[in-house]
């Protein structure tokens, strides 16, 4: 033990001292902390055995609005039991952490195999999925989890928390009680991980990006009133990639900058194209929340877009990410990117964790976008009982459209499959529709031309 003052009075700090720090009272688990601290030792342990090491990071679903509406004392006998709950699903061995708030983290002890990761996961959804009785109260508490395995989806703690996290969010965005590993299948090979890493330093992606665009039709006019544009790398041996096979790793190795540079670059200079073929057309470029929170990041943008002539006012920022956790300084970067007069549009609206109030609050929203998962509810048929879900889902979609609509912002329905379903979307108020039912993303020749064949025998009359 070791002697140490505090008030003027010398006191002793003993080991039952340093074990207090080191758990979180309320649920039992060790803090933040003990994961910096144990977490490289763990990893050198996996290291030595030849054997992987998974990080997990969770976050319940709808956390807050129980927290909200039941109490927080509800919401603390919630959070006790996650914590019970977890330590009797893992094992002795695995370093269980509450980092804060309804997040946790698990570093695995050796697995034999990577995919035993999922198998924890699994285990994990399943176990705190099980209903809770709180204050007579039967309440169900869903999880989602991200998945990352060491060295082929970082080297450090550090890196493997940024890609679990990426990670959770897909696991969000899909639904609740849901997974999903940081790297593709397609690029499970450590190999190939580590190929695309080195690239990615060496500024490959960026000088083999290219750029697909997606036309957004509006549902009244059928005129084309905005492009998405969407990233992919040219790989000369793998092919085309997809933002999601590359992006997460450009991200949590703090290699973005130049992708981004590269994205906006390519697209404001193919504005003026686009915006030939189609009069009045705004340009969707996306971003994640950590672009919105990167310093710099609204001067560069309006450099840039001085620089090829455009106007902020043709320039919308997509979240890739439900962003409900406003605070200060994404306030205060929305509040200035709405002053230079560029908007934001946020996807996956409908999802459990979209809000009104973000639109609310954040002057910068200008768009949202219905998530593909509703809109494809929207047009399935599954006899009667489907049929009673398309209902409420068109229910949903009405409530939310107008909501949006009365705050004067627009409304896309997008991933739309089915030309069908147009009509019954612009009745619900969606205003535009964007998915392979209007066209697939394509490159900006094929798009001009694709816009120019619409004007001479448009499809939506």
């Amino acid at each position: 033990m070791s002697a140490g003052v505090h008030g003027g009075i010398a006191r002793t700090t003993t080991d039952d001292d340093r074990l207090d720090r080191s758990v979180d009272r309320l649920t039992g688990l060790a803090v933040r902390e003990e994961l910096l601290r144990r977490g490289p030792l763990l990893l050198a342990q996996a290291d030595g055995q030849r054997r992987p090491v998974a990080v997990l990071v969770l976050d319940l679903d709808d956390f807050k609005v129980l927290n909200d509406s039941a109490g927080h004392h509800v919401g603390d006998a919630v959070l006790a039991a996650v914590g019970s709950r977890l330590r009797h699903t893992l094992g002795p061995q695995d370093l269980v952490v509450r980092l804060g708030g309804d997040e946790f983290a698990v570093v695995t002890a050796p697995l034999q195999h990577r995919d035993d990761a999922v198998v924890l996961a699994t285990a994990i959804i399943e176990a705190l999925g099980r209903p809770l009785e709180v204050d007579e109260l039967r309440l169900g508490v869903g999880v989602s989890v991200g998945i990352a395995v060491h060295d082929e989806d970082g080297g450090t703690v550090e890196e493997l928390l940024r890609a679990a996290d990426q990670a959770m969010y897909a696991a969000k965005a899909a639904g609740t009680g849901q997974w999903r590993a940081s790297t593709p299948e397609a690029l499970r090979s450590t190999g190939v991980t580590r190929q695309l890493l080195a690239e990615l330093r060496a500024g490959r992606a960026s000088e083999q990006l290219v750029l697909h665009y997606q036309p957004q039709l509006d549902l009244e006019t059928g005129n084309v009133v905005g492009f998405e544009a969407l990233a992919r790398w040219d790989h000369p041996e793998h092919g085309l990639l997809p933002p999601r096979q590359f992006i997460p790793l450009a991200e949590r190795s703090g290699l973005m900058a130049p992708l981004t540079a590269a994205v906006l670059d390519r697209a404001l200079g193919d504005l003026p194209r686009l915006q030939e073929a189609a009069p009045g057309a705004r340009l969707s470029i996306n971003v994640t929340p950590r672009h919105i929170l990167g310093t710099g990041l609204v001067d560069d943008l309006s450099s840039r877009v001085r620089e090829h002539g455009s106007s902020p006012g043709d320039i919308v920022l997509e979240i890739t990410e439900p962003l409900t956790r406003t605070s200060p300084e994404t306030t205060a970067t929305f509040e200035e990117l709405s002053r230079r007069g560029f908007g934001i549009s946020i996807r996956g609206f409908g999802t459990a964790r979209s809000s009104l109030t973000v639109l609310w609050s954040n002057p910068a929203v200008r768009e949202v976008k219905v998530a593909p998962s509703i809109v494809a509810a929207i047009a399935e048929d599954g006899g009667p009982e489907g049929t009673a879900g398309r209902r409420r889902t068109a229910r949903l979609v009405r409530a939310l459209a107008s909501a949006a609509r009365g705050l004067g912002i627009r409304v896309v329905a997008e991933g739309a499959e089915d030309p069908s379903s147009f009509a019954l979307l612009r009745e619900l108020g969606c205003e535009v529709v964007q998915g392979f039912a209007v066209t697939q993303p394509a490159g900006i020749d094929e798009v001009v031309r694709w816009c120019r064949a619409r004007q001479v025998e448009p499809a939506l009359r």
